[in-house]
């Protein structure tokens, strides 16, 4: 029965998982639908999801359906594919009727509503305060020089090398910054009746070789400290900052999604890397236990990142349509539409073979296999 409580608890995160997927795919997809509204081009079908219809309501022109699987979902233009108009060709009101930059517009729509969903997130997140731990030292690491220093645990940081910092975060970034053989905390020890004692301690830190979250090794000075986890403080900003916080945080997560895709494709990270949707739902648990802020944050880093890969040139996502509209725009020529039909279709095929190797991915690091054969070992007793 024990080994049935990790399934239960992958289980309760579903839900939030769920709002999350969505909240994207619904975002995506409106915004490719409120662009072919925008230049008259009809919408047959707007699914939330693959698979089985679960249910469906139809609108004049529109059916709009939710499906089985909601790992993701699609605007079905009028005439978007060639093979299968009539022999007098695309009426008006079909995509293929529409002007290339009409196209262009539906195609781009979707990845603009995502930028613009992660924008108002990270703007949201930062207004309201998310929690980050604060400069409370919890305790030390066995074998590192701050266990054997005069730190203690409860300690409150208030400087590093003379720079003040506000939480654990800033605590981090300034010891990574040290260029000195020793380390100076200046910290705050509580005494008798609430009172603290102001005190400075020197640390000689360990300097270890290891790797960033891309595998590229680099050196970081360590002490061998964690934060309190009881104590959080909250970074909140005003409206303005948090604008400008907010569109830094979306820069900063675009490069990094970039940034992970060059890595891949070059080999310097392994494919085992990648995260599917089994490791979103974990993440999405986790992050709905961590409160609002932090479900919200996910939801934007989420939102940006599907931006990006659908502006991947690659045959069956926005960013390989973009391509063939491109091209024709270069060449004012159309090219052949029943070409780009089987080079999409091609690279479906490959985009669901990565599906489930992400998926099986996301159950061997989450040793879901593992825990279904001791369940079945076990006969569930």
């Amino acid at each position: 029965m024990r080994a049935l409580f990790p399934l239960m608890h992958s289980l309760g995160s579903l839900l939030p998982a769920l709002v999350i997927f969505g909240v994207l795919v619904i975002v995506h997809e409106w915004g490719h639908f409120i662009a072919c509204r925008l230049s008259k081009i009809r919408v047959e079908k707007f699914s939330i999801g693959f698979g089985p219809e679960l249910f469906h309501w139809q609108s004049k022109e529109t059916r709009f359906s939710v499906a089985l699987l909601p790992l993701g979902g699609f605007v079905s233009p009028a005439g978007e594919e060639a093979s299968k108009l009539g022999p007098e060709g695309p009426k008006p009101g079909d995509f293929l009727a529409a002007p290339a930059g009409a196209r262009i517009f539906v195609v781009i729509s979707g990845v603009v509503m995502n930028y613009a969903l992660a924008f108002v997130l990270f703007w949201f997140v930062f207004m309201i305060g998310r929690p980050l731990p604060g400069t409370v030292v919890g305790g030390f690491v066995k074998g590192y020089p701050a266990e054997a220093s005069l730190l203690k645990v409860n300690d409150k940081i208030l400087k590093v090398n003379n720079v003040p910092v506000a939480n654990w975060k800033m605590i981090l970034e300034e010891l990574d910054k040290t260029s000195g053989d020793m380390i100076r905390l200046d910290v705050a020890r509580p005494v008798a009746n609430g009172a603290a004692e102001p005190l400075m301690i020197m640390i000689r830190p360990k300097v270890e070789a290891t790797k960033d979250i891309f595998g590229k090794p680099f050196s970081m000075k360590r002490v061998g400290i964690y934060p309190d986890a009881k104590v959080f403080i909250t970074e909140r900003y005003a409206l303005l900052p948090a604008l400008q916080k907010a569109w830094e945080t979306e820069v900063f997560q675009t490069v990094l999604t970039h940034k992970a895709f060059f890595y891949l494709i070059t080999g310097r990270i392994s494919p085992k890397n990648l995260m599917g949707p089994l490791g979103i739902i974990q993440m999405s648990g986790q992050a709905a236990q961590a409160g609002i802020a932090t479900l919200l944050q996910l939801l934007a880093i989420l939102s940006v990142s599907l931006a990006v890969i659908n502006l991947m040139p690659f045959p069956a996502l926005d960013g390989g349509h973009l391509i063939f509209l491109f091209c024709e725009v270069i060449t004012r020529r159309r090219l052949n539409p029943v070409l780009q039909e089987r080079i999409t279709t091609g690279g479906f095929v490959l985009l669901m073979v990565l599906m489930v190797f992400v998926l099986y991915n996301d159950m061997a690091n989450m040793q879901i296999i593992m825990k279904i054969k001791n369940l079945l070992h076990l006969g569930g007793s």
